[in-house]
């Protein structure tokens, strides 16, 4: 099995090329997995011959979709579901996707690790009682007939997901790589995939893939080899980037506003740094003309009370973001966050093979996810506040890239490449200027 992974970027007819090919391929049986529920609708009234259908939900049970969905698969269904139902397959749904044949369509990469409410006391209790064992890295759970309250949860998914011991001290769970390899054929819709979770966990899995695009053809997108992906898009106009050093001063070192710049921000007395942020947020979204409900702004969620302020507090997006249409009638953005893989994702896919992880360009295409739910979606021009002189960089260099049509071309972020003349200057004038004041009063 060859992974087909279609990259290109939102809006160039990735899904709609999917669904043609879907109603035309009257042979096989698809199962399309998609990050919301909204998208679930969409493919069933898109491909109405083809008979998708939804894992249906009882009342027995808040997890009794899973126990649907082996009926569907039986019956050689066609089916659309959720990434959360697809995180959830059981060895007998994995077993008759294997049987029947099944193609699989990703919308957008999937959450390959999610962190476990547990910690050592836990696992020593679990082990002490032969519930659990512990092979490796790994937990394995070996009572199934345990029927506590305090692990219900972690006996479930252990039944579909494997849970992994980082250093003695953290534990998460991982998708297991088989969960792929019981289709017949796997789609990837997305973006920038060679530098995504996914792409680094097929590699150490040994899972090929190839590159994929779209083009335009009799008036509907279909897919065709990436080679002949007419990729060039000039959005330069469109997308318009803040560069005023008054507001992008706090973002000028190489790691401002990563998550270990806000953990130092909040604990430093009266939180100076946090207050400037947070002022050149009102300020932004306080300009003329920029409506209530049309403003998008972001950081981690962990410190976004600090941040948020009058008539934007409620426009909160999370960062990462991705497959939804929602927001399309945003226009002034604010993305207030240095991206970083979290160290104990990187450190977990080095340990397994990787050599290296681009962080610049994860940082990249997470970002482009997160602006790609606003109106530029739909072609509107956009406002767009990056303080962090990394993530600005990484941004106007990809959209220069994109105009010539180079737009999967590795970007690598230098302090260097950033002109700080321009920054020199204004800090002294900012000086002069405070140096002035506090001889006046004098």
């Amino acid at each position: 099995m060859k992974v087909k992974v279609c990259d290109a970027l939102c809006g160039a007819g990735k899904t709609v090329s999917c669904i043609n090919m879907m109603n035309s391929d009257t042979e096989h049986k698809y199962i399309f997995v998609t990050p919301y529920l909204n998208e679930v609708d969409r493919i069933k009234n898109a491909c109405t011959d083809r008979g998708f259908v939804t894992p249906e939900k009882t009342y027995d049970s808040h997890f009794s979709k899973i126990r649907d969905l082996p009926k569907l698969l039986a019956a050689g269904k066609n089916i659309v579901s959720t990434h959360a139902l697809f995180s959830c397959y059981t060895d007998e749904i994995k077993d008759l996707i294997k049987e029947q044949g099944y193609i699989l369509v990703l919308d957008e990469v999937i959450d390959l690790f999610q962190p476990v409410d547990i910690d050592r006391g836990d696992i020593d209790f679990l082990k002490r009682n032969n519930i659990a064992r512990e092979e490796g890295d790994n937990i394995i759970w070996e009572d199934d007939d345990y029927n506590g309250a305090a692990f219900s949860e972690v006996m479930r998914l252990s039944k579909s997901r494997d849970m992994v011991n980082y250093d003695g001290a953290f534990y998460f769970w991982a998708l297991p790589i088989d969960v792929f390899k019981c289709f017949s054929d796997v789609y990837v819709l997305t973006y920038l995939f060679e530098y995504q979770l996914l792409k680094y966990f097929f590699e150490v899995n040994g899972i090929e893939y190839e590159l994929i695009g779209t083009t335009k053809k009799n008036g509907t997108y279909q897919f065709c080899p990436i080679s002949e992906m007419n990729r060039a898009q000039d959005l330069r106009s469109k997308i318009h980037i803040n560069t005023s050093e008054r507001f992008n001063e706090i973002g000028y070192d190489n790691f401002s506003l990563s998550s270990g710049w806000f953990e130092r921000a909040e604990r430093e007395t009266g939180q100076p740094k946090l207050a400037v942020l947070q002022n050149n947020l009102y300020n932004i979204f306080r300009h003329k003309g920029v409506g209530v409900n049309d403003k998008m702004w972001t950081t981690l969620n962990k410190y976004r009370k600090y941040l948020k302020g009058k008539g934007y507090a409620n426009n909160f997006l999370t960062f990462n973001r991705r497959a939804s249409n929602e927001y399309v009638d945003k226009h002034h953005l604010a993305y207030c966050l240095n991206v970083y893989m979290m160290p104990w994702m990187k450190n977990y896919l080095v340990r397994l093979g990787i050599k290296e992880v681009n962080q610049d360009m994860y940082a990249l295409s997470v970002l482009i996810q997160w602006i790609f739910r606003s109106g530029i979606r739909n072609g509107d021009e956009i406002w767009v506040y990056v303080p962090s002189s990394r993530m600005r960089y990484l941004l106007q260099t990809w959209l220069d890239n994109l105009a010539e049509g180079n737009d999967l071309k590795e970007i690598k972020f230098n302090i260097r490449n950033v002109n700080r003349l321009g920054v020199a200057a204004y800090q002294m004038k900012k000086a002069a200027k405070t140096k002035n004041k506090e001889a006046n009063k004098k």
